[in-house]
C-alpha cells in the first residue's frame, strides 16, 4: 500500500488551504500536509532557527497568507480549526458535562 499523499498543485488558486491539504514542499523535496508546513514555518520563524530549511521559505509564507486570509475572510476553516483545537485540547479522563 502506498502512503504517498496526495498533492495539489501550487497555482495560487490551488494552494493548500485546509490543514490536511497535502503539497510538494520545495525546500525538502517531499510531500507534507499543510499543518505539518505551517508548524515548521511558525516555529523556524519566531524562534529565529536559521538552520532550518523552514526559516524565511517563501513557500511557507505564502502557505500561511493564503491560509490566514481564508479563515480570516470567508471563515471556511473554522469548523476544521475549532475541531483540531478542541480534540488537541480534550482531556480523556474528563467526565462529560
Amino acid at each position: 500500500m502506498s502512503t504517498m499523499l496526495p498533492v495539489s498543485i501550487l497555482e495560487e488558486a490551488n494552494r493548500p488551504r485546509r490543514l490536511s491539504d497535502a503539497f510538494r514542499c520545495h525546500a525538502r523535496g517531499r510531500n507534507f500536509l499543510l499543518s505539518v508546513c505551517l508548524d515548521d514555518y511558525m516555529n523556524a520563524n519566531a524562534l529565529r532557527v536559521r538552520s532550518m530549511v523552514c526559516f524565511e521559505c517563501i513557500q511557507g509564507g505564502a502557505n500561511r497568507e493564503a491560509f490566514a486570509a481564508d479563515a480570516d475572510t470567508e471563515g471556511l476553516l473554522d469548523n476544521e480549526i475549532w475541531a483540531r483545537l478542541i480534540s488537541d485540547m480534550k482531556d480523556p479522563e474528563a467526565s462529560p458535562v
